[in-house]
């Protein structure tokens, strides 16, 4: 709750002393990631992940902005469960992630480099496993439906063509790396099964408005 209090006096004292220079982005995105479960003898699966993403933007100096952003994601979770370097099953767990970040930006000409602090509810859909012998189960019911995740990540933004003021027009090519850390443990019955998960996205953007703010800050 704190931390969501945060972002949002952020947003507010940004959206204040810069409110003539905002600029909204709708992105796409998608990629890899790798998900384990803070347990004993659980090693990472991996599974592709992807969704759509808004940022709101303003720009608080020449080469500085601060953006609020909102996504809904796709997100493969689970393990693998390891013993003695012997494969023993597999959970799969499916859930659709909606994360709240602060995002600010640095800009070196047409490149950025941008930081993801936040957080979100993370709610699973479906999941099951099998064991060594290749047998299947569903264990939706046996976990919890919704967890609470901390979102740290990192990544680098390619700037495109700017437009007029008010007309869509392409944003940026991005990369990003994040990491997000369930709070929740996931086992109805068992304690120490907690969500760690692992990211790397590829996305585009499509940007509207800020192409004022965006000539101030080219070199």
């Amino acid at each position: 709750m704190k931390l969501f209090c945060v972002i949002i006096i952020v947003f507010l004292i940004s959206r204040e002393a810069h409110a003539q220079s905002t600029e909204f982005d709708l992105a796409l995105k998608g990629g890899l990631n790798a998900a384990t479960l803070a347990h004993d003898n659980r090693d990472n699966r991996y599974g592709f992940t992807g969704g759509l993403s808004g940022n709101l933007q303003w720009s608080v100096a020449d080469r500085f902005s601060l953006a609020g952003q909102i996504e809904l994601l796709y997100t493969p979770r689970g393990a693998n469960a390891v013993f003695n370097g012997v494969m023993e099953g597999v959970s799969r767990e499916h859930y659709i992630d909606l994360m709240l970040a602060a995002r600010p930006e640095l800009r070196f000409g047409s490149v950025g480099v941008y930081l993801l602090l936040g957080g979100g509810l993370n709610f699973l859909m479906s999941a099951n496993k099998d064991d060594a012998g290749g047998s299947g189960q569903d264990i939706t019911g046996d976990l919890h439906r919704i967890d609470i995740a901390l979102l740290a990540g990192a990544g680098v933004a390619w700037h495109l063509s700017s437009a007029e003021s008010g007309s869509w027009h392409l944003g940026t090519i991005f990369l990003e790396a994040r990491h997000d850390i369930g709070l929740i443990d996931t086992d109805l019955a068992n304690d120490g099964f907690k969500n760690r998960t692992s990211s790397l996205m590829l996305g585009l953007s499509l940007a509207m408005g800020g192409s004022s703010a965006r000539s101030t800050s080219a070199p």
